[in-house]
């Protein structure tokens, strides 16, 4: 068997904390490009900046964005698959957050909106070429189809309305850390893992066929569900108990010193 599919995440897996991805890395996926296998991107970032973050890669393939929440073509944009949240789950989310003091950020298409404008959420949008839009009451853009709500907060304050939100809404939402002061809220039908079905389903190739990286929380679905998930050794514990691997970390150019393994073993294409 060989992997015909090889997921990615973007930061801190390809993308090095000097905010590049190396050569190293760059050839390594234009490798295994050439064996006939496909390359996408997994990845918590809007398509935009997913596509702005990778286009030294000069990928073909359809891209996961969004948490898993978006697939698209980054040669023409064209939206291949898209999972929104209805209008009923955001209202019953953000009702649930009536009181709930982080910030709340609503993703709908190339715009964010907002009930309050921070110097974190300007520095957020400037930093993500994103439109911020502020509203009295983000219940009134609930039937506008949010691809995601982001909360944002402490570390602590996070991964306790994580842990409320789960048990609350259980499998009515998809509910994952993206960062420790980032919780993403998404269609129960989205997530990496299950954009991950989608694209293998329209090509042609089995989950066994699936090799993924990663290294952060909202990774842990994509590495149990492929064939072989593969974490950073810099990631966090439940990530690494959550592969079925480990590779170097970003900085070591881990995961393109991997690929070039499996490649000379003929593992891939």
């Amino acid at each position: 068997m060989t992997y015909k599919l090889i997921a990615l995440d973007i930061d801190g897996t390809i993308k090095n904390f000097s905010k590049e991805i190396t050569n190293i890395t760059q050839q390594s996926l234009h490798n295994v490009r050439k064996t006939g296998a496909l390359v996408t991107i997994a990845t918590g970032r809007s398509f935009n900046s997913a596509l702005s973050a990778t286009r030294s890669l000069k990928l073909d393939s359809p891209i996961v964005s969004f948490q898993g929440a978006h697939i698209g073509y980054p040669l023409t944009s064209q939206v291949m698959w898209h999972m929104p949240l209805t209008e009923q789950m955001t209202l019953d989310t953000l009702e649930y957050l009536e009181n709930w003091p982080g910030e709340i950020l609503v993703f709908v298409k190339h715009k964010i909106y907002v009930n309050k404008i921070t110097q974190w959420t300007e520095s957020y949008v400037d930093r993500n070429d994103i439109e911020i839009v502020k509203v009295d009451d983000l219940k009134s853009i609930s039937d506008r189809k949010p691809t995601r709500l982001v909360l944002v907060s402490g570390d602590d304050e996070i991964a306790d309305i994580e842990k409320q939100l789960i048990d609350n809404f259980q499998d009515r939402l998809h509910v994952t850390r993206s960062l420790p002061n980032f919780c993403e809220i998404l269609h129960p039908f989205s997530g990496k893992h299950k954009a991950l079905e989608v694209i293998c389903s329209r090509f042609g190739i089995s989950q066994d066929s699936v090799l993924a990286f990663g290294n952060g929380y909202n990774d842990i679905h994509m590495l149990k569900w492929a064939g072989l998930g593969v974490a950073v050794e810099d990631s966090v514990e439940d990530v690494v108990k959550s592969a079925d691997v480990l590779c170097g970390t970003v900085d070591q150019d881990g995961p393109a010193i991997f690929l070039r393994s499996f490649l000379e073993r003929g593992l891939i294409g």
